[in-house]
């Protein structure tokens, strides 16, 4: 019920409408990109428990590190490069945030369109972390992490729908955007990094296996909770909110959880990664297509992730959370099965070009792989290489650069 004190100020009921429309507004983009903020702590025990017991410590300061990092990155220049290139909006913005005063009308809708943008951005940063664990120098990833969220995902999104769309395709809440870039990215530094000591021994791969699978469910709920701030809040707007969007991410979800679990016989990991992979491929066409095919497009997303982890593997690279899988081809998949699913003779709403979508989707394996492996090469140059030494590695992370245990033993 609105109370007679909203038109106390203002001089018309228009005015006095505006002001509850930006406000909840802004409360739903706070309390939606509250949702995705908490995909962090996923991130985190999903990473922690698929890694060894000596780097958990590790895993947790590099996703702790993603979100501070990029709070400030995506504030002095990534959510610039993602709305424009001209130098000259720098310098406006620079200005702007020194003062609060520009961002008091609309109830600060602009900065709370920005937190949005922020938790997209530090999620398309993080997803690298799992791929490259375990043997990357912190300074070296931190520094990989600034520039993922202050030039590679933001001008990426420059150049998609979310921006001056000289990339034409449909991605409603990401599959490409955000997850695709992010998957693509570790695939690059995956190969730039080489694997972990021990992975390979003559050309066959040994698995090395993670020290705590329930950390691991946890941090696959836990994002999967996120998710729906994820789709739900790409609407960007209350009044643009759709249940759609709701039932085909809960739908595509369990189909995914049901593709990897039957692909991978009952595997509990590759199961929850399948459940993930799903909710990834949904994002694309999560508005436009029904909801027997988002179920199919999680099903064939998530059936995919044993197969693609183990080509990976042959192909000598060490992927120690699945992120190529579960995130870059999982989101390729995505934008291209939007461009069919989202087809009217498939039950989708229409307005959708699978040409599109297939180009925006080679585009962005060859952006965010190159993109990724050049990164790679440079943050080694400046860091005097990118991994720890072979000593420090066989130690633990959590040791040779925490100087703490995640499980300290008692005397």
């Amino acid at each position: 019920m609105v109370t007679a004190d909203l038109f106390n100020n203002p001089t018309n009921i228009m005015d006095a409408l505006n002001t509850l429309a930006n406000s909840s507004d802004v409360m739903f983009l706070i309390f939606t990109g509250a949702f995705i903020f908490i995909m962090h702590l996923g991130f985190a025990m999903l990473e922690g428990g698929q890694v060894r017991e000596k780097n958990v410590n590790n895993a947790m300061m590099k996703n702790m590190g993603d979100w501070i990092i990029g709070c400030i990155s995506w504030l002095l220049v990534g959510s610039v490069i993602a709305r424009t290139l001209n130098p000259a909006d720098f310098f406006i913005w620079w200005g702007k945030i020194a003062s609060a005063t520009p961002f008091l009308s609309n109830n600060g809708l602009e900065l709370a369109n920005w937190f949005l943008g922020l938790v997209f951005a530090a999620t398309a940063a993080t997803i690298v972390a799992g791929g490259i664990a375990e043997r990357i120098k912190f300074k070296s990833y931190i520094l990989i992490s600034i520039v993922i969220t202050a030039l590679l995902y933001p001008f990426f999104s420059y150049l998609g729908p979310w921006g001056a769309g000289v990339i034409p395709f449909h991605d409603y809440a990401g599959s490409l955007m955000v997850h695709g870039v992010g998957g693509f990215l570790a695939l690059g530094l995956i190969a730039a990094i080489g694997p972990r000591v021990g992975r390979f021994v003559n050309k066959k791969a040994i698995t090395i296996p993670g020290h705590n699978i329930p950390m691991s469910i946890l941090g696959a709920y836990i994002l999967a909770f996120g998710w729906y701030g994820f789709n739900v809040g790409s609407s960007l707007a209350l009044s643009d909110i759709s249940g759609l969007v709701c039932a085909t991410t809960t739908l595509a979800m369990a189909g995914g959880g049901l593709g990897g679990c039957l692909f991978s016989k009952n595997d509990v990991l590759y199961t929850a990664n399948g459940l993930l992979a799903g909710t990834v491929a949904i994002c694309a066409g999560t508005d436009i297509v029904s909801p027997l095919g988002a179920l199919i497009i999680g099903f064939i997303a998530g059936s995919q992730v044993p197969l693609i982890f183990k080509i990976v593997e042959k192909l000598g690279l060490d992927d120690v959370c699945g992120v190529i899988p579960v995130h870059a081809t999982s989101g390729a998949l995505g934008a291209i099965l939007a461009g069919i699913f989202g087809m009217t003779a498939f039950g989708g709403v229409g307005g959708v070009s699978l040409t599109e979508q297939i180009i925006a989707t080679l585009i962005c394996a060859i952006y965010g792989t190159g993109a990724g492996f050049i990164l790679g090469k440079l943050v080694g140059a400046v860091t005097g290489g990118l991994r720890v030494k072979e000593s420090e590695e066989k130690v633990g992370l959590d040791i040779s650069i925490h100087k703490l245990p995640a499980y300290p033993k008692e005397n």
